[in-house]
């Protein structure tokens, strides 16, 4: 029988992935329950120096990306580290990589060197373009997939430079793709008993964003433009200001225009010919139009009164929190997607909670990230049976 908030307990994944998108679908996995070893150069991989830095020890940005995994450390350049490397792997389910074609191959991480090992085994390569491909080669990060993909060509406000989205969303969403693809592989090899690669690129995560915007081009011959926080199919749909901070406000469909026309006790303005679909309601200049009247509408009431005579009248209205609002946010904090987790060096440490709540398997978040090497004994003893003295070598030989 399965274990209350241990769904995927009995898989064994090794992660040898850094910094985000790889590192992510290893997170997800554990906070399922899959038993996560993070494989870590002797020396540390490069995201453990990423800042800013909790209590001047731990990198908060690893602590998210680390927290349900075990640590190891391992040199892959090393002969008996390539050695240690396929003990691993005959006693794990999954491997998850983000080095590029050309690097994993040279590792020995790459599917067809490690299916040689365990023919079930699923290995997940998480690159910036992608196995194949002209651009296979070359490296890049979240920000580049979204210069190639073009959607940094249609974010942004009008007539300003393309935009890149605030935070590392398609690296993010890369892991869950990761993580998604790595289930799929799972319950085929439940059926069949075979294993097989994951190909996730960033690239194609971000093409995967673009929604209808290719074929608006392809078919239409139209190019969506730039609208800053507005919809380009609706409105109003904007950030506005009140006297003491910001809300966005989302009109969409007839039913919602007419409850916010109800609710500003403009109902003349159903028949207005301006204003007659979304698409309407979306042009420059009826959006110009809903930012004007509202902004001074707002001008003197408060964020929480424009909010609630929104929400009260069925209107989709939020408050535009800060940092220190959301992570203080009522809703936020009963839906635990913010957790606090006891650090051994820093003391409580609030991460980001699970997003999917399962009733029969909820997920679960037990442990930030693993310090440097901190289950070697754990991994190459118990797991692998090397005795005291054989790590003690290892260590000094500079393999682990």
């Amino acid at each position: 029988m399965i274990n209350m908030g241990e769904l995927l307990e009995g898989i064994r994944v090794l992660d040898f992935s850094r910094y985000k998108a790889g590192p992510t679908c290893g997170q997800i996995l554990g906070d399922m329950g899959a038993e996560v070893i993070r494989v870590e150069r002797p020396d540390g991989e490069d995201d453990r120096q990423l800042s800013p830095f909790a209590a001047g020890k731990q990198s908060s940005y690893l602590m998210f990306t680390g927290r349900n995994k075990k640590g190891i450390t391992l040199n892959l350049q090393k002969q008996k580290g390539k050695k240690l490397l396929e003990e691993l792997v005959k006693r794990s389910d999954v491997v998850i990589e983000n080095f590029g074609p050309e690097v994993n191959k040279r590792l020995g991480l790459d599917y067809e060197s490690l299916k040689k090992i365990k023919p079930d085994i699923i290995v997940v390569s998480v690159s910036a373009f992608g196995q194949y491909g002209p651009y296979a080669s070359r490296l890049g990060f979240d920000a580049i997939a979204q210069a190639v993909s073009g959607l940094m060509w249609v974010s942004g406000f009008p007539q300003g430079l393309p935009m890149k989205l605030g935070v590392n969303f398609i690296d993010t969403t890369t892991g869950i793709y990761g993580a998604l693809g790595t289930l799929y592989a799972l319950y085929h090899r439940e059926r069949t008993g075979e294993g097989q690669s994951v190909d996730i690129s960033l690239l194609d995560t971000a093409v995967s964003f673009m929604e209808s915007i290719p074929a608006e081009y392809e078919v239409a011959n139209e190019i969506r433009p730039q609208v800053g926080n507005s919809h380009t199919y609706s409105g109003p749909y904007d950030t506005y200001k009140a006297k003491d901070g910001y809300f966005f406000l989302g009109v969409v469909g007839n039913t919602v225009w007419r409850r916010f026309l109800k609710m500003m006790n403009r109902e003349e303005l159903a028949n207005d010919p301006r204003f007659q679909s979304d698409y309407d309601r979306a042009r420059p200049e009826s959006r110009q139009f809903f930012t004007d009247w509202l902004n001074g509408w707002a001008a003197e009431k408060t964020v929480d009164e424009v909010v609630n005579q929104f929400n009260e009248a069925g209107v989709p209205c939020a408050r535009v929190n800060t940092v220190p609002e959301a992570t203080a946010d009522p809703h936020i904090r009963t839906r635990e997607m913010l957790v606090e987790v006891e650090h051994p060096e820093v003391g409580k440490v609030p991460l980001i909670g699970i997003p999917i709540k399962l009733s029969k398997t909820p997920g679960k978040i037990r442990t930030t990230a693993p310090a440097l090497g901190e289950h070697n004994e754990e991994i190459y003893h118990d797991l692998l049976g090397y005795n005291p003295q054989e790590l003690s070598h290892l260590k000094e030989e500079g393999v682990i």
